[in-house]
């Protein structure tokens, strides 16, 4: 069974941009600061100081730090990405990352078909191939224009994390494992929603919350056999008018925990890994063994994406 071992997230890394001061990064007026403060209660934008290179470099020497062994053995390393960025591949600069950071015996790998749903689509598929050698996903990205860095319901920040699955029997502390995972598309949403025509719009906005329950309705009927009635829910960071509809839907607001997405904002794929952290960091006192958390994601395409944590040693 897929076992999720290691999360670098470096938070003191992280600078909290106010909204006011996010211009050159994210092109905001005056107007679209009071909406994005009104509607999705943002204060600040997490910003890293490093270059693209610089910030998952340094995510990825977190995870060998204390992984040592990696270096000698083989593995694929997966860079989940949005559709947006495509990454300098003419320079096949994540083959050049990767043997830079001693991973030169390792596969490298980006994915971004699912756009901010592609970690835990990457999950899935991980899970359902069945190999036992280690993995590492990759997230995080930069806010190299306004054009790609600011959505209607979120503004992106640059939250760099490396999350281990199979480090090998050595290294099985304080793990969680992945008891099951799902993912649907609605295709018809294939576009960013600023390049869709108006009645596709609002056809969206009209379709999307209901769709997302029912996706989540029946991701909950999926991993039944093995789901608590005590579990966790960590949603993304994203359109948080929406998400708070999902959890009343649900009467799942005691059991929610969010994530510092008032200050830094919606990392796209990192979410999953950044808001886990943040977990464990401020309530150790509810993760012991057998502990469950429900995460969920959402990305254009439309797709939404689920995956079911189990705690399984605790130090």
């Amino acid at each position: 069974m897929l076992s999720l071992d290691h999360i670098h997230f470096a938070p003191d890394e992280i600078t909290r941009v106010p909204l006011c001061d996010l211009g050159p990064s994210h092109g905001l007026s005056a107007g679209a600061v009071k909406m994005y403060q009104r509607f999705f209660e943002l204060e600040s934008v997490g910003l890293h100081g490093d270059d693209l290179n610089g910030m998952l470099g340094a995510a990825l020497d977190g995870v060998l730090a204390t992984n040592a062994q990696l270096l000698t053995q083989s593995g694929t390393l997966f860079y989940c990405r949005t559709q947006t960025h495509h990454g300098f591949a003419d320079q096949d600069w994540l083959r050049c990352l990767a043997d830079d950071h001693g991973l030169a015996g390792w596969e490298v790998n980006s994915l971004t078909m699912t756009s901010c749903a592609s970690a835990l689509a990457a999950m899935r598929f991980i899970q359902a191939i069945e190999d036992d050698h280690p993995v590492i996903i990759l997230t995080g990205e930069k806010a190299f224009h306004y054009n790609v860095a600011r959505l209607p319901v979120g503004l992106l920040a640059e939250l760099p994390t490396a999350a281990l699955f199979n480090a090998g029997p050595d290294k099985r502390s304080g793990k969680w494992t992945v008891l099951n995972t799902s993912v649907r598309h609605m295709p018809r949403f294939f576009q960013n929603p600023d390049a869709m025509a108006a009645d596709d719009r609002r056809a969206l906005q009209d379709e999307y919350l209901s769709g997302m329950i029912g996706f989540v309705e029946d991701s909950l009927n999926n991993f039944g056999d093995v789901l608590s009635d005590d579990f966790r829910v960590l949603p993304h960071n994203l359109n948080l008018p929406v998400t708070r509809a999902l959890l009343r839907h649900f009467e799942w607001e005691p059991k929610c925990f969010q994530g510092d997405i008032q200050r830094l904002g919606h990392g796209y794929c990192s979410d999953i890994f950044v808001n886990l952290t943040d977990y464990e960091i401020s309530h150790p006192n509810q993760i012991s063994p057998g502990t469950q958390v429900f995460v969920l994601a959402a990305g254009t395409g439309v797709t939404f994406a689920t995956c079911l944590l189990e705690r399984t040693d605790f130090t």
